[in-house]
């Protein structure tokens, strides 16, 4: 379900929403949807990273709070050059592999 949410924003922004939905054949509306979308997501993100990196939430928690997966958070923190248990995230990937190949 949808609500109308009215926003003040100052007129240089309003030309520049104005300026990518006209390079996008867009109505300003969409754009400013799809950015407050990638915006959103962008926060959950680094609050994610943060909550994180002070020891407040696990590694899996984060991802969730992230809306990412495990491997994707992972990812995120490895660009970010964010230590998470001493190893990257595709050195965990090859020892989570190697150990779903041994027998039980």
């Amino acid at each position: 379900m949808s609500e109308v949410l009215s926003v003040k924003v100052e007129k240089e922004k309003l030309k520049q929403l104005e300026e990518i939905a006209r390079v996008e054949r867009s109505d300003r509306s969409a754009v400013a949807r799809r950015l407050l979308d990638a915006g959103i997501r962008e926060w959950k993100v680094d609050r994610a990273v943060g909550l994180f990196q002070k020891g407040r939430v696990s590694l899996w928690k984060a991802s969730q709070g992230a809306g990412l997966s495990l491997r994707e958070f992972m990812e995120v923190l490895e660009e970010r050059r964010v230590q998470t248990v001493g190893a990257t995230a595709s050195e965990l990937e090859r020892e989570a592999e190697a150990l779903a190949g041994e027998p039980e």
